[in-house]
């Protein structure tokens, strides 16, 4: 390459750069900064001087705690029944229950396997137990509830000895 073809490369850049910086200066006499705190007043930068970045007492801003939802304790489950069994009857296998349920009034009901008992089912009927279930509780009636007398002791005859009466 010539000599004169470089130096005019060198001019046609430096009138590029000239061109460049005149655009880019606004026009009016405003400055203009590659930084924009760089034109904040510094009475408004005062955030650092009153909290400097590397003191222990700076601390992030403490997160937003979300509300705990209160959970409500379930229901208590509802007492059983009040059932008393009257008797019991087995059938080639096949028990019924002669019983009286409180909800029912005094009516003398006749349940079997599967049938309903204010809201319990009866699960089971054995010779002398009846056994209701609703979900996973289960509850078991006995035929005989009363507490047993126990028995009494063997009275024993009083045994009478003669005695000889006395001879003058």
């Amino acid at each position: 390459m010539s000599i004169a073809l470089q130096s005019l490369m060198v001019a046609v850049l430096c009138l590029c750069a000239s061109f460049a910086r005149a655009a880019e200066s606004p026009a009016g006499g405003e400055v203009v900064a590659d930084n924009p705190v760089e034109l904040q007043p510094l009475q408004q930068l005062s955030a650092t001087r009153d909290k400097p970045l590397f003191s222990a007492a700076r601390r992030p801003p403490a997160k937003p705690v979300a509300p705990v939802a209160r959970q409500e304790p379930p229901p208590p489950p509802p007492p059983p029944p009040s059932v008393v069994v009257l008797g019991i009857v087995s059938e080639n296998g096949d028990g019924h229950a002669a019983i009286r349920a409180a909800s029912k009034g005094d009516k003398v009901l006749r349940v079997r396997t599967g049938d309903d008992v204010s809201g319990w089912k009866v699960e089971r009927i054995e010779p002398r137990r009846l056994v209701l279930k609703q979900g996973e509780r289960s509850v078991d009636f006995a035929l005989f509830t009363g507490a047993a007398k126990p028995p009494k002791p063997a009275e024993r005859p009083i045994r009478q000895t003669k005695t000889a009466a006395p001879t003058n």
